[in-house]
């Protein structure tokens, strides 16, 4: 099947879109664990137990590597920044100097010699005076991609996604720098391709500035008096209206729907 030049376009920019908002969703996980992890640190901080830091601990790597395979998930029936990248180098065509320029020149909030100067912003991809996206460039950023990607690939699908046998994953690990490394690469990635997405703007911070007062539940007791931590229970206790009768939320919309899938 054949699509048109625009409707790719416009799927390529959809796809983006739903990198972006992952990609900066994984920041700003990164960014809260290291303020947590500040905390922990503080000569007056309460010493947690093993129990709740192994928790933590385990929420984030898990989170975030997913977080990292996803977004480099070469399949083509997945949404993900690879796919972005691998459409630009079949279809470099649908990423044009004339769309680039097109996109600045329908923005009124510009004049006409801020647009003048702008327009040069599409050298980055194509090199001085070419019409469409330099292939090669962005086949390079491809091959960063993929072999920083290689150390977490290998952690996140033998580990926490299959359980070899035999043994046959003794000594594979992830250490913490491999695993910022490649949160950095891959906003990196995103960060340079937000300019071909959105002509003339360039992505600040990938982590937002986090709202006042998200730190109250570890400024104040969290158990009011008279607490009694929950018992282990059966599987039943946990599902269906058993749960519900016993307190838990039901996981689904406040209209009863059942739960969509998020772009991320």
């Amino acid at each position: 099947m054949t699509i048109d030049p625009d409707a790719r376009w416009e799927r390529w920019c959809a796809a983006y879109d739903a990198s972006c908002r992952d990609i900066t969703t994984l920041f700003h996980n990164r960014h809260v664990w290291l303020t947590i992890e500040e905390m922990r640190k503080a000569p007056t901080a309460v010493e947690l137990n093993t129990i709740v830091t192994n928790w933590f601990t385990r929420l984030y790597v898990v989170t975030q590597v997913a977080g990292v395979r996803r977004e480099c998930d070469t399949r083509a029936d997945t949404s993900s920044l690879r796919w972005c990248l691998d459409e630009l180098v079949k279809f470099p065509e649908v990423a044009s100097r004339a769309r680039y320029e097109a996109a600045i020149d329908s923005d009124p909030s510009r004049d006409d010699e801020l647009k003048a100067s702008i327009k040069s912003g599409f050298d980055l991809f194509s090199g001085p005076g070419l019409t469409h996206i330099d292939v090669q460039s962005v086949q390079a950023d491809i091959d960063t991609l993929a072999s920083t990607f290689d150390t977490v690939r290998k952690y996140t699908n033998k580990i926490l996604l299959h359980r070899q046998r035999n043994g046959a994953t003794l000594g594979l690990s992830l250490s913490w720098e491999e695993l910022d490394t490649a949160l950095n690469v891959v906003g990196a990635m995103l960060k340079r391709y937000y300019r071909l997405r959105h002509p003339g703007s360039i992505l600040g911070n990938l982590a937002p500035e986090l709202p006042l007062g998200w730190t109250t539940p570890f400024e104040v007791p969290w158990l009011p008096d008279g607490f009694v931590p929950l018992p282990a229970r059966t599987i039943e206790d946990h599902v269906g209206p058993a749960r519900r009768k016993s307190g838990g939320e039901n996981i689904s919309d406040e209209d009863g729907s059942e739960p969509t899938e998020s772009d991320s």
